[in-house]
């Protein structure tokens, strides 16, 4: 037999009876001993089945989502003494002594060929998340051994990619972002580097921090503040992420960019 929907028995125990008689023919054979507690069952299951019918069609009935409210540009206000803060800061990194001075995307960029500069650089940045500066550096000269342009990584195979670069941390994912960033440097900008955030963004592997890095090392221009894990710790323990503090890099960029 059909049987009838789940809207079609709700109401009033009785009046559920009569239109599911379906629920009568559960028991075989209906006996007056079988039918009477069934019959309190289904009245006492009515009210039930109504709510759930009822919920079921809101659930399926279309909600138009919330529109969101734009969220006001966070805004600082300079703390106490944070220019003798700066000031210490310049004089202890006047000597350019540290390991990032000698091994990071400049020293990539000032080893390059000055047009493959900008790809050294590119590619220097993509290797370099979640890598110390001495591995980056011995990898950087690996692939420059090996040949670093935009043609000879394209004719590499991912197998040898993979072997040159695997010191570093993610390799397997970063010989894919390189290939892609590469084919897609080569396929829409004629093979040279972007030189705006918005190209550089959509490259494969580039995030702000990399791409605000290799505008100012290669192109000479500084368009925002490159925050990364270190940077944005200090800035939250010397109180120039604002008072409330902020919990990632990205977040503390945004904050520390002037708008």
């Amino acid at each position: 037999p059909r049987f009838p929907t789940l809207p079609s028995v709700v109401g009033d125990g009785a009046a559920s009876m009569r239109r599911a008689p379906w629920l009568l023919a559960l028991v075989s054979p209906v006996s007056a001993f079988t039918q009477a507690p069934l019959r309190r069952f289904a009245a006492s299951r009515a009210p039930m089945l109504h709510t759930t019918a009822v919920v079921n069609a809101r659930a399926e009935s279309p909600t138009p989502p919330k529109a969101k409210r734009p969220r006001a540009a966070l805004e600082l206000s300079p703390p106490d003494g944070w220019r003798d803060t700066w000031d210490m800061i310049v004089e202890l990194r006047a000597d350019r002594t540290a390991v990032v001075d000698a091994m990071g995307t400049e020293q990539a960029a000032l080893q390059a060929p000055a047009e493959d500069r900008a790809y050294h650089a590119l590619v220097s940045l993509m290797i370099s998340s979640q890598t110390k500066d001495t591995v980056n550096a011995a990898t950087m000269a690996k692939l420059r051994a090996h040949g670093l342009s935009v043609r000879s990584i394209l004719a590499t195979e991912d197998e040898v990619l993979h072997e040159l670069i695997r010191a570093v941390g993610f390799h397997n994912n970063k010989v894919r972002y390189i290939k892609e960033a590469t084919r897609i440097i080569a396929e829409e900008h004629g093979g040279r580097v972007p030189d705006t955030m918005e190209h550089l963004l959509a490259l494969p592997g580039v995030g702000p921090k990399m791409a605000l890095i290799l505008l100012n090392v290669v192109y000479g221009r500084c368009e925002g503040i490159s925050v990364d894990t270190h940077v944005h710790r200090l800035c939250n323990a010397l109180g120039w992420a604002g008072p409330e503090g902020t919990k990632t890099p990205e977040k503390t960029r945004a904050a520390s960019t002037p708008r």
